[in-house]
């Protein structure tokens, strides 16, 4: 037998639903992942969020049933007017979720002005063979290679350290052949601190320093990040966001 689940407290939405239009109405911003919602086959009630946590999009048809009007609104100042339902737009950004079936909200690396020095270093071995090319045409080859290979060096540690933060905890990864990374959940944070420093900070690239009330020092930092401030303020609304939930 099929489980279906029964929402509490939505009108819109009064008959049992399956797993995958649980996960469009979460997709389309029409539940919260903190709903509640009733098992038919076992009567025991659980979160959205656990119902579809993990799930891969599903397919078209599975939102057919959605896409028809449940009700029609009528206005009480005017008995006569019928208020059409109309499909909902789709939404511009496509909302992105981890494989734990978290929303994410920002997926970054560091920018590349964070390797500044390295980027310098390119282009001079660069401009070198691009002099060297008519006096010396195998020292002009080595300078070229010696820029490429700056330059993938530089592409490869940038790809390396990762920087994503979701509804539930913010982390950060590095490493090529073995993967480390250190997170911290968004209602455990005590302090965000943002460091702008020489040329990055008038290019708007900085440091976001993540600590906690059981730490006294750094847990997670993104390094040389664009936009930093704005970054450390969604963190913020998030907070603010799992608060008034918990109220």
């Amino acid at each position: 037998m099929r489980v279906r689940y029964l929402l509490h407290h939505h009108p819109a939405f009064p008959g049992l639903l399956s797993k995958e239009e649980l996960y469009i109405l979460v997709e389309r911003s029409s539940l919260a992942r903190g709903d509640l919602c009733t098992d038919s086959a076992t009567g025991r009630d659980h979160t959205v969020g656990e119902v579809i946590s993990g799930m891969r999009p599903p397919g078209p048809s599975s939102s057919a049933r959605l896409d028809r009007p449940t009700y029609q609104e009528f206005r009480a100042d005017s008995p006569e007017e019928i208020v059409e339902w109309e499909p909902e737009e789709p939404e511009e950004e496509k909302i992105r979720y981890t494989a734990s079936g978290e929303r994410l909200y920002y997926s970054a690396h560091p920018s590349w002005w964070g390797y500044f020095k390295l980027l310098l270093l390119a282009f001079l071995l660069a401009l070198a063979a691009f002099m060297l090319v008519f006096f010396d045409e195998i020292g002009a080859v080595f300078a070229a290679v010696f820029a490429l290979v700056t330059l993938f060096c530089t592409y490869v540690i940038r790809s390396c350290r990762d920087y994503t933060v979701t509804e539930e905890r913010i982390e950060v990864q590095w490493g090529l052949l073995g993967k480390n990374s250190n997170e911290v959940r968004i209602c455990d944070i005590r302090s965000l601190d943002v460091r702008e420093k020489g040329l990055k900070g008038l290019l708007g690239i900085g440091t976001l320093d993540v600590s906690t009330a059981a730490n006294a020092g750094i847990e997670v930092s993104f390094q040389d990040i664009r936009k930093p401030h704005e970054l450390k303020e969604m963190i913020r609304s998030l907070q603010r966001g799992q608060k008034n939930q918990d109220d």
